[in-house]
């Protein structure tokens, strides 16, 4: 991102291309700026969840656990993370990502809009000037345009892209890592894996309790027999925690807890 000093109390100026995914000022900026339709934020960052890997390498390794599935993954480097943690382990699992909001389109040329996964207008350039909404009151013009144009109707085709790490997309290529189109809410995938890993997303900050417990019957749903949940929350210190699960007989028991646990032990105990 560009501000000209001259005009830098007006708008924001930007040179380069969204959906360039290989420039990191891009990519850093979208995961620092970029909120969801649904006000979820999708920063993170690589070593977020080292100690919880830790105790996620020790249950898979127990008890055998061989497809996992890790859910709302922003950027993936953390689930780039997990998967280091287990291959150099030794364990072979088959190893799938998910994030709804990962994916992008751009549409037009003047305006260029950027669309999120529901079809909403995150923001907009005309001329290389950027029309946002969630934006310091210090850009006028910047919120001005975003409200002046990203309702407008628009044709023409939508060029779709997945905003994953370099490293995180090379490793999809390769096939080592599957992403697989998955939506907390509404996907149901019964008995598929053995592992789950959900933090930072059902977070009683974000969603109110019915949305959560559609969510967390979705997830168990998803679980095998025997299968674990890895749920929690990163707290604004940056200490991880979270309480992992073994599924039993269609409920969930509690196998290990870190820090304070998951905030949502009450929702979980009560479905």
């Amino acid at each position: 991102m560009a501000r000209i000093p001259l005009l830098r109390s007006l708008f924001v100026y930007r040179t380069d291309a969204i959906f360039e995914l290989r420039n990191a000022a891009v990519r850093d900026h979208v995961y620092r700026a970029f909120f969801t339709s649904n006000a979820t934020s999708k920063q993170t960052s690589g070593g977020r969840f080292w100690d919880l890997d830790q105790v996620a390498r020790a249950i898979i390794a127990e008890l055998k656990l061989d497809s996992i599935h890790d859910i709302g993954v922003s950027s993936g480097v953390t689930s780039l993370d997990l998967y280091r943690t287990l291959i150099t382990s030794g364990f072979p699992v088959k190893f799938f990502i998910s994030d709804k909001y990962a994916m992008y389109g751009s549409t037009g040329q003047c305006p260029t809009r950027i669309l999120d996964a529901d079809g909403s207008v995150m923001e907009l350039y005309l001329c290389g000037v950027l029309g946002k909404r969630d934006i310091s009151n210090k850009f006028p013009v910047t919120r001005l345009l975003h409200w002046l144009l990203a309702d407008r109707p628009f044709d023409g085709p939508v060029r779709w892209f997945v905003l994953f790490d370099p490293q995180v997309l090379t490793h999809i290529e390769k096939g080592l890592i599957e992403r697989i189109d998955y939506d907390v809410f509404t996907t149901r995938m019964p008995g598929a894996f053995s592992f789950v890993r959900c933090m930072n997303l059902l977070n009683l900050c974000y969603f109110h309790s019915e949305p959560i417990q559609t969510a967390l019957r979705n997830i168990i749903e998803s679980l095998k027999e025997g299968g674990v949940l890895q749920i929690g929350r990163t707290l604004p210190d940056r200490t991880n925690h979270a309480t992992f699960y073994v599924k039993r007989r269609g409920r969930l028991d509690v196998v290990q807890q870190v820090g304070g646990g998951t905030e949502l032990r009450g929702v979980i105990e009560h479905l």
